[in-house]
């Protein structure tokens, strides 16, 4: 059911400077699990020229309008483009959210969409209390259920599938003086 998986880190001081990346709020991508026949293309549009994948973590209050019920402080963008909010409506369980791509055709600056072939999948979240490290597992055509599988994630019903996603994971771009 999970078509891929995506480890999200805030590098060490030493492996940003080594890598000559600045910014704080940038989490890298360093290992990923693709279920997907022919990979998962979803994220492409936030990989760089050298191979990295990664996304900065974004208060929801600078750009978002959602409704009040759901809560979202923290979203994930990278070029210009927010991947998704992570919503966590069950605050017993706040290292557990889920979110999903916009699903516009068009950006509000009225380019084209680049998720917006994405535009039904959904996204769980397993992140630690600072957002310095979050997991990534997207279920491909899952948004429209997202809020279900939310529920069987907390209740541990993909534990297994998790585990085995983690311990499949392989490096996604080697950073210089980093090892997993």
């Amino acid at each position: 059911m999970i078509g891929a998986y995506y480890k999200l880190v805030r590098l060490s001081d030493e492996v940003r400077a080594a890598n000559k990346i600045r910014s704080k709020a940038r989490l890298d991508c360093i290992c990923y699990t693709d279920m997907v026949v022919g990979d998962y293309k979803g994220l492409t549009n936030f990989v760089n020229h050298k191979g990295q994948l990664y996304f900065y973590k974004t208060p929801c209050r600078e750009f978002i309008t959602t409704d009040s019920k759901r809560l979202a402080e923290w979203s994930l963008t990278g070029n210009g483009l927010n991947f998704s909010s992570i919503y966590i409506d069950d605050l017993d369980f706040p290292e557990i959210g889920y979110g999903y791509p916009n699903a516009s055709r068009h950006l509000t600056n009225g380019s084209e969409n680049p998720l917006f072939d994405f535009r039904n999948d959904g996204y769980l979240f397993v992140m630690n209390k600072d957002y310095s490290v979050i997991e990534v597992f997207i279920i491909p055509d899952g948004r429209n259920l997202i809020s279900s599988y939310y529920q069987k994630f907390i209740d541990g019903g993909f534990d297994d599938e998790v585990q085995q996603l983690r311990q499949q994971a392989k490096p996604i771009y080697s950073y210089n003086e980093f090892v997993l």
